[in-house]
């Protein structure tokens, strides 16, 4: 099974990604995100274990490591043609989170893919529709960006989520 580790957001990013998800949505380019139950998130680890007791285990030992960070999405991105993102500016925050989670779950559990949420080989990002192709692309990109502004925000939360389908494992509160 594979899984993620994600850092969700306070309740005002969150609802000001949901209310860009939701346009995209009503529009009828597409409802994933709306279907799927997909909180806006950035994943920071991904991994394929059979077991997750031992992750679990790891990450409440050394959830006190990790804290509120401030975050900021200055920009719209696509990994062409399936998928439109809030880009967050790249700080200190988050590359240390990267780096820290990758550690705690490398000896655990092999990550999934091509390495794409290693450090250094990530493009952080915050889903705002999926499942696109060419044309659906430039029509949720043309709603999105009416739709946003520069955004300043909070990572608040600490999560394991299981993938496809997606369903929250456990979560944690930073401090």
């Amino acid at each position: 099974m594979d899984y993620a580790i994600v850092l969700y957001f306070d309740n005002e990013t969150e609802s000001n990604f949901n209310n860009i998800i939701q346009a995209i949505a009503n529009s009828g380019v597409s409802s994933y995100m709306i279907e799927k139950e997909v909180i806006p998130h950035i994943t920071i680890a991904d991994f394929h274990a059979e077991k997750i007791d031992n992750i679990i285990t790891v990450l409440e030992n050394n959830i006190s490591d990790f804290m509120v960070g401030d975050v900021i999405w200055a920009s719209l991105g696509s990994f062409v043609p399936r998928v439109l993102f809030a880009a967050p500016v790249m700080n200190e925050y988050l590359i240390n989170v990267c780096i820290n989670i990758n550690r705690l779950i490398e000896p655990l559990a092999p990550h999934c893919g091509f390495g794409q949420y290693l450090p250094f080989q990530w493009v952080a990002h915050t889903t705002l529709a999926s499942r696109l192709d060419n044309d659906s692309l430039g029509d949720a990109f043309n709603i999105a960006i009416q739709k946003f502004s520069i955004v300043k925000g909070k990572c608040i939360k600490l999560a394991l989520i299981q993938c496809n389908p997606v369903k929250e494992i456990k979560a944690w509160n930073l401090v």
